[in-house]
């Protein structure tokens, strides 16, 4: 039997309470295949997705603090306890259940600190053409089509959409490219 039988034993406990309250209060993950992580004291720079429920932490060391799970776009669940950033913009009226969110964590000191910005709906950002070719841009720049991974749901679409404006930014690329070698030629270069 493993030595750290009972820590696995309370870790899955935890998972299937989160998912529970996911179930109860929040929005359905896109797909149960993905995985749930606990961000607590991770390094990590910059999340985006939606979030499906905010929580308090019923036991351990962390009992009565606050945390969302957010749906990542990198096709993880992420539990984050609140910081007092997160705990601002929630009291700003933002990172509602189903808003897309991104949020930056930086380094300040030597204390970590988390800039929580809301794009609001999370189905609005799919029709977002601004924010998808931004994004899109971005990954053709760092030469990455994305692809469409087989998950369900709200992920699905997204990943969907953003590879079609991946596709249609890379052909613009393609034709700008044939462009320019059609006017070299006709100047005789």
């Amino acid at each position: 039997m493993r030595g750290d039988f009972e820590a696995v034993l309370r870790s899955m406990q935890k998972i299937g309470d989160r998912q529970k309250t996911l179930a109860a209060h929040g929005v359905l993950m896109s797909d149960p295949r993905l995985a749930i992580e606990t961000l607590d004291g991770q390094d990590w720079s910059v999340l985006e997705g939606r979030v499906l429920v905010h929580g308090e932490e019923e036991e351990g060391r962390d009992a009565g603090r606050s945390y969302l799970m957010l749906e990542g776009t990198d096709a993880r669940v992420h539990h984050i306890l609140y910081t007092p950033e997160i705990e601002e913009a929630r009291n700003r009226g933002q990172l509602r259940t189903n808003s897309f969110v991104r949020l930056r964590r930086y380094m300040v000191g030597g204390s970590a600190l988390v800039e929580a910005e809301d794009l609001g709906n999370a189905e609005a950002v799919l029709r977002n053409r601004s924010y998808l070719h931004e994004t899109a841009r971005q990954l053709v720049k760092r030469g990455t089509i994305p692809d469409e991974s087989g998950w369900g749901g709200w992920l699905g679409r997204y990943q969907g959409a953003l590879r079609k404006v991946a596709l249609e930014i890379e052909e613009d690329q393609r034709r700008e490219a044939e462009r320019a070698r059609n006017h070299d030629k006709s100047r005789g270069r």
